[in-house]
C-alpha cells in the first residue's frame, strides 16, 4: 500500500531550507524552534532522509523525553519515510522506505532508530563519581555510548531538547565532545527568550546557533494551528478554606504591626529605608546604580512609596509594577535589607534583640531565616489556594459550559500535576485540606457526581492508572476486545469506591495510551483527566477541542507544551476553535492569597494571544484588557469577569475571525505603550480625548495637520501672514498717518483718518483674534499624538530609530485605553515605546527638561481683551511653562536634547531644553519632581506583528 506524504507546510518548509545552507556550508550543528503541532517531526525526519541520501551520514539516532514520543517518532520515520520513499520511486516499486524500518532498542540495528533520553541517563549508584557523567553510567549506557561512537557517520535529532536544559544537557555534552564529527539537530517548541543565561550557554554547546524559528501566532495565521483564545476562571476558596486563610493572616498583621513598631531597634524600619532610599549624602550611590544592583529590592521600595510609607526616592520613577501596595515578598526584602546592614551590624543594645524577634516570627508567615537572609520556606497557605476544594467544582462549571456551547464535538482535557496525594498533610494544613485536594482523582469523582458532567463519560488516564465509572469502563473494554482480544482478556474491572473503578490487568501506559485516546478521539470519552507528566507533553490528539489547566507549573517548557494539547488542526472539524482555560483561585483573606495569581501571570509571560481588540499581545493582556501582571482583581469582580470569560468562550466564530487567518503577517515582537482610560467611578470606560487621525489606524495623517498648525514661531498663528515685524510696522505706520491726519486738511485729511481708524482699530481686533486662536492651543495639553509625533521625529533625525513620525500608529480600543507604537523594526519600536512611556510619565530625575508654552485662564471684560492682545503680540504664552521631562535616549547630551526640544517646538510649541544638572534648572526640577503634566496613566506591553 502507498503511504501518501502531505505537502510540507510553509515553517517546515523554511526551516528545511536553512537546514540545508547549514549541509551545504558543512554546518553540523542546529537548532529549530517550532510551536507543538507544527510539524517538528516531519523536519527532523526530511532532514535526516536528506542527509542520508547525500552519504553524509549512515545512522540516525532519536532522542525524546518519554516512551510515548519515542513511539510516535518511530512511526513516523515508518509512515512518512515509505511515503516519501514510495513517491520518489513510483507505484511499481512499492519495497519498504530507504533506510528499512525504525528501531527502539539500544542496539542501533537499525538506519533510523528511536530512544528515550533515559536510556542513555542510566547510571550506576555504585559507582564512585568521578565529576564525568560518562564515567558514571550504568552498563547499558555505556555500551550505548560505545555503539554511537563505533556507528560511523551520525546524525542525532535531540527532540523537545529543551529537557536537556533541565536534566540530560551536561551528559549529551560529554558525549558530543566523543562524537567530533557527528551532525546534531535539536528540536523543541520553547521559545529561545525565555531561557536563562547558563541554559543558552548549554544550548550553544549541543546546537549552536537557532537555525530557525516560528512562534505560535505565526502558525495560526498562516493556518497550521487552530484559532484559540486563552481564558480564565476565577475562583474564591471554599468557606472552611476563607475562615482558616483568614485566621492564619492574623500572624501577618502581628508581624508587620511589630516590624513598624518605632521603638524597635536602635534606627526603626521606617528610618532605615529613609536613609537607604533618599540619603543625599555624597558617598550615597544613585538610584540608577542601585536598581542596576538590587533590581528587586528597588522595586519593594517604590511600593513601600505607593503605600505613602516613604517619600520618592531622588532619580525613581514609578512604573505599574510599582502602583499597589507592597506584598508579603517586598515585605521581606525590605525587612531582610534592614536586618543585615543595620539590626546584625550594629553594636547598639537592643538590636540583636529585635533581629531574633524577628526570626522567630518568620515560619508564621512563610518565610525562614538563613545564612543567606530571608528566604521563602513552606507556605501552607500557598498549598491551600493551589489545592482548593473550589477548583474541581470550577472544572465542573466550565466542562458543562463547554459541551452545552459544543455538544458532541466537545473534547475536553484537564491536566493535574499528580494522579492522588502520595503525602501526608501537614497538621496545619490538615484540618481544612481533604487529602484528596489537588489530585486528578477528585476531579474525576467531582465530574461524576455533577449532574451535568457525568454524561460525557469522563475518565482519567495517568502513568499507572486508567479509571471512571464502571459502566464507562466496560464500554472501553469493548472497544479494546474489537481491537486486541488477547489483551482483553488480561483486563479487569475493580468494584467502584466513590464511584470509580479501574482497568486492570497486565498492560502499561504504552499499551493503553493510544487505545484510550483513540476512543477520546471518537467520542466514546469526551472529558480526559490525566497529569502533566503524561498528557501535558508529545501526547498527540488533534480532537482536543480545549484544555483545563489545574498544574502549578510555571516554566516556559511547561506552559508551552501545555497550551499546545488543543492547538492541533482537527481533520474531521476544520472550523476548530480550540479555548485553554485556567481556574485560579484568589483570597482577599491573606496577604498570600494572590499566589495563585502569580501562577497565572508566569504562564503568560512572552506568550501571545488575540485580545478584545483582535491585537495579538503578551502576557495576562490579551486574556483580558483589564488584567494587571502585578495584582489579581479584586474579588468582587470575579463574577463580572467570570461572565465575560462564558460570552468568549460562546463566541468562537469571533475568536476565529480575530486571528485574521491568512493575512499577512511579519512574525515580529514590537513594544507598544497603552495609555489606560479613566475608569473610576464610571460603569463604562471614559474615553481619552485624543486628535483623530485621518487614515485607519494611523496617526500619521492628524499629526501632519496637527504639525502643520503648530510650526515654528508663534507668530505664523496670526492672519493675514502677520508676524512680530509686520506688528511693529503696521503700528509705526498708523502711528505716522495720524500725525499726518491731524496736520492737513480737506479730502487727504478724511482719506488718511479712515485709513488711520481701519489700522488702529483693525489691529487690535486681528490680534485679538490671534490671541483666541492661540489661546486655543495653548491652553489645552498636546494629545498623545502629538507627543508621539514630537518623540518619534526628535528619534529618526539623531538616528536613533529607523522611522520618523509617519510611522506612529495609535487607535482608542474598545475599552477605551489609547494603544500606540511605532511601525517599524523592534529595535526601534522599542527605543520610542521607552521614551514615549517616559514622556507621559510623572517626571522623575530627567537630566534636561522642556517648557511648553501654556495659557493663563482667560479673564472677562477689557482685562481679557488686553491678555488676548498681549498673547497676540507673542510674550503671554511664554509666562508660567509647564514643563515636561526630556526622556533619557534624547537626555543624554546636549545635542540630543536639542534636537529633541526642536522637534517638541515644531509639533507642540515651546522653549529650549534646560539643564537640571546646574542651580537654575535643579531649582526648577525641585519644583516640578514628581508631577505629571498630562495627568495620563501608561504602561508598556508587547504585541505581535
Amino acid at each position: 500500500m502507498t503511504v501518501s506524504v502531505s505537502p510540507l507546510r510553509r515553517h517546515q518548509r523554511e526551516a528545511l531550507a536553512t537546514l540545508d545552507e547549514a549541509s551545504a556550508a558543512d554546518d553540523r550543528r542546529s537548532w529549530i524552534v517550532l510551536p507543538p503541532g507544527a510539524g517538528k517531526t516531519r523536519v527532523g525526519i526530511e532532514h535526516a532522509a536528506r542527509l542520508l541520501e547525500q552519504d553524509r551520514v549512515g545512522t540516525v539516532v532519536v532522542f525524546g523525553p518519554n516512551t510515548a514520543i519515542q513511539t510516535q517518532r518511530a512511526r513516523a520515520w515508518n509512515s512518512l519515510g515509505e511515503g516519501r520513499g514510495a513517491e520518489e520511486r513510483g507505484a511499481d516499486d512499492q519495497g519498504q522506505a530507504a533506510g528499512g524500518p525504525a528501531g527502539t532498542d539500544r542496539e542501533l540495528d537499525a538506519v533510523f532508530t528511536a530512544l528515550t533520553y533515559q536510556s542513555l541517563a542510566v547510571f550506576d549508584e555504585e559507582r564512585e563519581s568521578t565529576g564525568i557523567l560518562l564515567d558514571e553510567l550504568a552498563p547499558g549506557g555505556r555500551q550505548l555510548v560505545d555503539r554511537l561512537v563505533d556507528s560511523g557517520p551520525l546524525l542525532l535529532i535531540l527532540d523537545e531538547c529543551h529537557h536537556l536544559l533541565e536534566v540530560w544537557g551536561s551528559l549529551l555534552a560529554e558525549l558530543l565532545d566523543l562524537l567530533p564529527e557527528v551532525w546534531v539537530l535539536g528540536l523543541t517548541a520553547t521559545p529561545p527568550g525565555t531561557m536563562t543565561h547558563s541554559q543558552r550557554e548549554l544550548v550553544s554547546v549541543l546546537f549552536g546557533r537557532v537555525r530557525y524559528s516560528a512562534s505560535i501566532p505565526a502558525v495560526v495565521r498562516e493556518g497550521d494551528l487552530a484559532p484559540f483564545a486563552d481564558l480564565v476562571w476565577l475562583t474564591e476558596p471554599t468557606r472552611e478554606e476563607k475562615d482558616w486563610l483568614a485566621a492564619e493572616a492574623v500572624h501577618y498583621t502581628e508581624f508587620i504591626t511589630g516590624v513598624l513598631d518605632p521603638s524597635r531597634g536602635s534606627l526603626s524600619f521606617l528610618e532605615w529605608v529613609d536613609r537607604r532610599f533618599l540619603s543625599t549624602r555624597a558617598e550615597t550611590v544613585s538610584w540608577q546604580s542601585m536598581r542596576a544592583s538590587v533590581p528587586d529590592l528597588c522595586d519593594a521600595a517604590l511600593r513601600l512609596h505607593h503605600a505613602e510609607l516613604l517619600r520618592l526616592p531622588p532619580g525613581a520613577r514609578v512604573g505599574e509594577q510599582h502602583r499597589r501596595d507592597p506584598d508579603i515578598d517586598d515585605w521581606a526584602l525590605l525587612i531582610d535589607d534592614w536586618m543585615r546592614h543595620h539590626l546584625l551590624a550594629s553594636a547598639e543594645p537592643g538590636d540583636d534583640a529585635a533581629a531574633e524577634a524577628i526570626r522567630r516570627a518568620l515560619p508564621a508567615i512563610g518565610y525562614r531565616w538563613t545564612r543567606h537572609g530571608i528566604r521563602p520556606g513552606r507556605s501552607p497557605v500557598d498549598r491551600v489556594i493551589a489545592r482548593s476544594a473550589a477548583k474541581p467544582t470550577a472544572s465542573a462549571d466550565i466542562v458543562a459550559l463547554e459541551a452545552a456551547e459544543l455538544g458532541e464535538r466537545l473534547r475536553m482535557l484537564i491536566l493535574c500535576d499528580v494522579e492522588s496525594a502520595t503525602a501526608t498533610l501537614s497538621a496545619e494544613v490538615g484540618e481544612v485540606l481533604d487529602e484528596r485536594s489537588g489530585s486528578a482523582l477528585l476531579v474525576l469523582e467531582t465530574l461524576i457526581a455533577d449532574p451535568r458532567t457525568q454524561p460525557l463519560h469522563p475518565v482519567l488516564m495517568t502513568g499507572r492508572t486508567v479509571a471512571g465509572p464502571p459502566e464507562v469502563l466496560a464500554d472501553l473494554h469493548s472497544r479494546i476486545a474489537e481491537r486486541d482480544r488477547t489483551l482483553a482478556s488480561k483486563l479487569s474491572i475493580s468494584e467502584p469506591a466513590a464511584g470509580i473503578s479501574r482497568l486492570e490487568g497486565g498492560w502499561t501506559s504504552r499499551t493503553w495510551v493510544p487505545l484510550v485516546t483513540e476512543c477520546f478521539s471518537r467520542g466514546d470519552i469526551q472529558v480526559l483527566i490525566g497529569t502533566r507528566a503524561l498528557l501535558g507533553e508529545g501526547w498527540d490528539a488533534p480532537a482536543v477541542t480545549g484544555v483545563i489547566d489545574l498544574s502549578t507549573a510555571t516554566t516556559p517548557t511547561a506552559v508551552t507544551q501545555t497550551r499546545g494539547r488543543a492547538l492541533r488542526k482537527d481533520t474531521h472539524w476544520p472550523g476548530k476553535v480550540a479555548l485553554n482555560w485556567t481556574v485560579v483561585c484568589v483570597s482577599s483573606e491573606h496577604p498570600r492569597g494572590d499566589q495563585d495569581w502569580g501562577r497565572l501571570v508566569r504562564k503568560h509571560e512572552g506568550f501571545f494571544g488575540t485580545d478584545a481588540d483582535g491585537e495579538v499581545v503578551d502576557g495576562v493582556a490579551h486574556i483580558d484588557p483589564a488584567f494587571s501582571a502585578f495584582e489579581p482583581p479584586s474579588d468582587d469582580s470575579f463574577a463580572a469577569i467570570n461572565a465575560r470569560m462564558t460570552a468568549r468562550a460562546q463566541a468562537r466564530t469571533e475568536v476565529a475571525r480575530r486571528w485574521d487567518v491568512g493575512a499577512d503577517y511579519r512574525d515580529e515582537e514590537l513594544r507598544s505603550v497603552r495609555i489606560l482610560a479613566n475608569w473610576e467611578n464610571t460603569a463604562e470606560p471614559a474615553p481619552i480625548t485624543e486628535h483623530r487621525p485621518t487614515a485607519p489606524d494611523t496617526a500619521a495623517a492628524g499629526l501632519s495637520a496637527t504639525r502643520r498648525h503648530l510650526g515654528g514661531d508663534p507668530g505664523r498663528l496670526l492672519p493675514f501672514g502677520f508676524g512680530r515685524g509686520a506688528i511693529a510696522a503696521s503700528i509705526g505706520i498708523g502711528v505716522l498717518l495720524v500725525i499726518s491726519a491731524l496736520l492737513s486738511s480737506g479730502v487727504l485729511a478724511a482719506g488718511l483718518g479712515a485709513f488711520a481708524a481701519v489700522v488702529l482699530i483693525g489691529l487690535p481686533v486681528t490680534l485679538s483674534i490671534a490671541g483666541a486662536r492661540r489661546r486655543r492651543l495653548y491652553s489645552r495639553p498636546p494629545t498623545v499624538s502629538q507627543v508621539a509625533g514630537a518623540i518619534a521625529e526628535a528619534l529618526h533625525e539623531v538616528g536613533l530609530s529607523t522611522q520618523g513620525a509617519e510611522a506612529v500608529r495609535v487607535r482608542i480600543d474598545a475599552r477605551g485605553d489609547l494603544r500606540c507604537h511605532l511601525d517599524a523594526d523592534a529595535r526601534s519600536a522599542e527605543t520610542f515605546a521607552l521614551a514615549l512611556d517616559e514622556a507621559v510619565s510623572p517626571i522623575t530625575d530627567p537630566r534636561y527638561l522642556l517648557p511648553r508654552w501654556h495659557l493663563p485662564p482667560g479673564n472677562p471684560g477689557i482685562r481679557g481683551w488686553w491678555d488676548q492682545l498681549r498673547a497676540g503680540i507673542g510674550s503671554a504664552h511664554e509666562r508660567d511653562p509647564v514643563w515636561h521631562a526630556v526622556p533619557s535616549v534624547l537626555g543624554t547630551n546636549r545635542e540630543l536634547a536639542d534636537a529633541f526640544a526642536a522637534s517638541w517646538g515644531s509639533w507642540i510649541g515651546g522653549g529650549g531644553a534646560v539643564y537640571t544638572r546646574n542651580p537654575h534648572g535643579a531649582g526648577i526640577l525641585v519644583s516640578v519632581r514628581s508631577a505629571n503634566p498630562l495627568e495620563l496613566t501608561s504602561v508598556l506591553r508587547t504585541t505581535w506583528h
